[in-house]
């Protein structure tokens, strides 16, 4: 039996109820650490175009995303770029979203520390059999991958529902994790995130 984690479709969004795309994820991660006290004031967030569009079908409307959480295009993406790419700001905040790969899914800065996150999409309504083991171990797999420095924070960011969040309780004490010091963000569709602590 299925069992709908988070709430209903968002219609005004355009979301599925069933999934959130690693493209949602990454907006929704930048957004909330944007709005921590210490945060800079730019994210860069790179999307891959395989969770933009799937053959001709848009599958993330990212301009839809971004204008209805309150986020206004102010710079489009260069000639030959992809519609989707370009800066949105929102008060003193930008967001630079772009589609080069490697560096991390997001990258902003706490407190004068760079933060990198890989993040993954993932089901919200609960399978058996779910993705979700594989998703959270790539999302790992990828931050154990980038290339940072000793002060930067390395995050791997998964949707919240309850499996990823028993996995990431369980994955967050294992030796390797910690001594790595990856955090394992959940992320939620109403724009919350735990597990981040910066």
């Amino acid at each position: 039996m299925s069992e709908l984690v988070e709430g209903e479709t968002q219609p005004d969004l355009g979301l599925p109820a069933a999934r959130m795309s690693d493209a949602e994820v990454a907006l929704r991660l930048a957004e909330f650490i944007l709005s921590l006290p210490a945060s800079g004031a730019m994210a860069s967030v790179a999307i891959d175009g395989a969770s933009i569009k799937v053959g001709d079908a848009v599958a993330f409307n990212i301009g839809r995303f971004m204008a209805g959480t309150g986020w206004e295009q102010i710079k489009e993406p260069q000639v030959g770029r992809n519609a989707w790419t370009g800066a949105y700001r929102r008060s003193d905040k930008t967001i630079r979203v772009h589609s080069r790969p490697g560096g991390g899914g997001v990258v902003t800065t706490v407190d004068g520390r760079r933060v990198i996150a890989q993040c993954e999409r993932g089901p919200l309504v609960r399978k058996p059999g779910g993705p979700e083991y594989a998703l959270l171990t790539a999302a790992l797999g990828q931050a154990l991958l980038v290339d940072v420095s000793a002060d930067d924070i390395v995050v791997a960011a998964v949707p919240d529902t309850p499996v990823f969040r028993k996995f990431a309780e369980t994955w967050r004490s294992r030796p390797l994790v910690r001594r790595a010091g990856i955090r394992i963000a959940l992320v939620a569709r109403a724009g919350g995130v735990s597990g981040l602590a910066l």
